[in-house]
């Protein structure tokens, strides 16, 4: 069951990206942005939570401003989406990944997964989405 909604995650915020290249350009100013390094590279992550329907409660929102402000990217979460990122991934598709985009993914996912689970906590579960946490990065 994690796994599949992990890949479902995943394809979401692989469509979101490609779909909405230039975040900052459609939502605005990023509402979390993180330095980090993966693979030996720098790395910029940026989130933004936005409403999926109209009529997003307020409590729902505090719920996921909160999330995404208090993630935090410890080592032993990180190697948990690290895990659930590989198993996600087929033998092509772990080949034709590199180590910085995989590293920089499983970075992405730590924080994004932390928003959803807090929401389904608060009676917001993904299955229902009524807010969505969109996600882009650069490495150099």
């Amino acid at each position: 069951m994690e796994i599949r909604r992990t890949i479902a995650l995943l394809g979401l915020t692989c469509v979101s990206g490609a779909l909405l290249a230039g975040c900052a350009l459609i939502h605005g100013p990023a509402d979390r942005v993180d330095e980090f390094v993966a693979a030996g590279h720098e790395c910029t992550g940026s989130w933004w939570i936005g409403d999926v329907r109209e009529g997003t409660s307020d409590e729902a929102r505090g719920v996921a401003e909160n999330a995404l402000a208090e993630a935090e990217v410890s080592p032993e979460v990180l190697a948990a989406a690290t895990n659930l990122l590989d198993e996600s991934k087929n033998d092509v598709e772990r080949q034709s990944t590199s180590k910085l985009d995989f590293e920089s993914e499983a970075y992405m996912l730590t924080v994004t997964l932390h928003v959803k689970d807090e929401l389904d906590a608060a009676g917001y579960p993904d299955i229902d989405r009524v807010l969505e946490v969109w996600s882009e990065h650069t490495c150099s």
